[in-house]
């Protein structure tokens, strides 16, 4: 299932701290393997090759903006999920916090089979396209409003993400 967002790379640090915060979780679990974990069925007859030269350059024509024609040769990532509604808790300061941090690394890139943004009407997207200051931030939270958010994760730090 395709993120609302992409970060190609995320802290430890960041990591860390963020699935310590009140409704904020890791998909899936890190007691399992990853989304696209190597020789796993992919649904469409085949298996997911993991982190392979094939798959690297996959995910660097995605990151160039080029076209997919589909999902099944990217390599293994994960989810860092935000929970739907306002921010609470702890969450709310940390991502305000965050604001020109590592949200400002956030990217949509075309043609690569992300979940569209939504909201009332189409709130998320109309911030995202808006490219004014902050505009990821505000975009995360209006999709944030509308329900539970996802974030593909490739690297953690300078590691592959297994």
């Amino acid at each position: 299932m395709p993120g609302h967002f992409v970060m190609w790379r995320i802290s430890r640090d960041i990591w860390t701290a963020y699935q310590a915060l009140p409704g904020v979780t890791i998909q899936p679990p890190l007691a399992m393997p990853p989304a696209h974990a190597q020789g796993v069925a992919n649904g469409a007859g085949g298996v997911f090759p993991g982190w392979t030269v094939q798959s690297s350059a996959e995910l660097g024509n995605a990151r160039a903006g080029h076209q997919l024609g589909n999902r099944n040769n990217l390599p293994p990532h994960r989810y860092l999920s935000l929970p739907a509604g306002a921010p609470a808790g702890a969450l709310g300061p940390q991502l305000l916090a965050d604001k020109y941090g590592w949200i400002t690394e956030l990217e949509r890139p075309r043609g690569f089979g992300l979940t569209n943004l939504a909201g009332a009407p189409n709130a998320a997207q109309a911030s995202w396209n808006s490219g004014a200051s902050g505009y990821k931030y505000d975009a995360l939270l209006a999709q944030m409003l509308f329900g539970p958010v996802s974030i593909e994760v490739y690297y953690l730090g300078s590691k592959q993400m297994t």
